[in-house]
């Protein structure tokens, strides 16, 4: 059955409405509760390393377990939201997610961290692609990318507090009850999702019957856009997990304090919270296609600073603010631009299968990272390497916005 084109059929209210800005602060403060989960584990790594006594591959591994989670929701999950509707498969994520956090915060063993860490990334992989499609299903189709940017700006937003109270607390009550609190926060979205999210199916009845089909990404009109976004996400996740993962670390390597090294990861996830509600602007005036190449290409040069030349301490912040703006600022304008890559029927499994096929770049971006430095890489020569699947990644998103025309 032939696909319509993206935009085709009738999607979103005309003009904005209560319920449409109800969803997306909604599906904002769910990728808050992501951006805690996620990055709660990079604040506390050096912590964790220390107490259980293991190396910088061991803590790549558990870095990488949310990713691997993250892979199988994306894939397996998400697309039942075209099947079954947004809703019910958003409240099944966010369950995911709170039992894998509370089980994480009485881990006793790698292992078992590792297999909650698991269970939590299923639930934020799968979160993440429905809430992407429902973000651009409530909002009016000028503003669409305005709403799924927006979106990706509360993981950011979120990760800045994180950061800022883990610095706090954390020598205080220790690793394990800052994943407890995480876990609180994600439980306490559950019943505010259930009031808030719509029922039903936003698509087609006819596009319905063949939803969540993988083999659609590939019709000839998807087929381009499918391979490029693939490498987009791919390349451009495992430059951010390694940031996202080791920035505090890699600070402490450039001469930062542990408490600065952690605030340094929260002045991160502050830019990176700027970029993307800049980029979600800019987008409505500058085409993503060109907007998003700029503001990666312009991280790999605020990267390279970093790692190669020395720099006193206030300055060192200032220019991790910078990446992040730069980089994820950048990297979260690939989410519009897949929303918009295919029609409402098949939405859900294009940005879901994106999410999983990039993890894969997720999951060797920090595992590499933790290699290179137990190998005592130089930290020019890191950074220096990660600015190849950066640029990769920002040719990839031109490409995806070209195959649309």
């Amino acid at each position: 059955m032939a696909l319509p084109a993206p935009g085709s059929i009738a999607e979103g209210p005309a003009e904005w409405t209560r319920k449409g800005l109800g969803i997306v602060a909604l599906c904002f403060a769910i990728n808050m509760a992501d951006g805690v989960d996620v990055t709660i584990l990079s604040f506390i790594a050096p912590r964790l390393q220390a107490e259980w006594d293991i190396g910088s591959a061991t803590m790549g591994n558990l870095f990488s377990a949310g990713l691997i989670g993250m892979a199988i929701g994306g894939m397996f999950i998400a697309p039942l939201a075209d099947r079954l509707g947004r809703r019910a498969v958003i409240l099944a994520a966010l369950c995911l997610m709170s039992v894998g956090m509370f089980a994480s915060s009485f881990a006793g063993s790698v292992p078992v961290l590792f297999a909650m860490r698991v269970i939590v990334g299923s639930g934020i992989g799968t979160v993440l692609a429905a809430m992407a499609a429902l973000a651009a299903e409530s909002a009016p189709p000028a503003q669409r990318n305005l709403a799924v940017g927006v979106v990706q700006a509360g993981y950011p937003f979120a990760a800045v507090f994180t950061g800022l109270i883990v610095a706090h607390a954390l020598p205080i009550h220790g690793w394990q009850s800052m994943l407890l609190g995480a876990a609180l926060l994600t439980l306490i979205l559950l019943p505010v999702a259930w009031l808030v999210l719509p029922h039903g199916r936003p698509t087609a009845a006819e596009g319905a019957k063949a939803a969540g089909k993988v083999g659609q990404l590939f019709a000839p009109q998807l087929r381009a856009r499918t391979i490029a976004l693939w490498s987009a996400v791919f390349f451009g996740l495992m430059v951010l997990y390694f940031i996202v993962s080791w920035i505090p670390k890699l600070s402490i390597a450039a001469g930062l304090s542990e408490t600065n090294g952690i605030y340094a990861g929260a002045l991160y996830n502050l830019g990176a919270f700027v970029g993307t509600m800049a980029m979600s602007v800019l987008a409505l005036r500058v085409p993503l296609g060109k907007l998003v190449p700029t503001m990666l290409t312009g991280a790999g040069v605020a990267m390279v600073l970093f790692g190669s030349i020395a720099m006193p301490v206030w300055l060192t912040l200032v220019v991790a603010f910078l990446i992040g703006v730069l980089l994820q600022g950048g990297y979260n304008g690939v989410w519009p631009i897949a929303a918009g890559a295919y029609p409402g029927e098949v939405r859900a499994t294009g940005v879901g299968w994106a999410i999983g096929v990039g993890r894969g770049g997720a999951v060797i971006g920090p595992m590499l990272g933790g290699y290179l430095m137990a190998a005592n890489a130089p930290l020019p020569a890191l950074f220096a390497a990660y600015c190849v699947p950066l640029l990769i990644c920002a040719a990839a998103a031109f490409l995806v916005e070209r195959y649309k025309v």
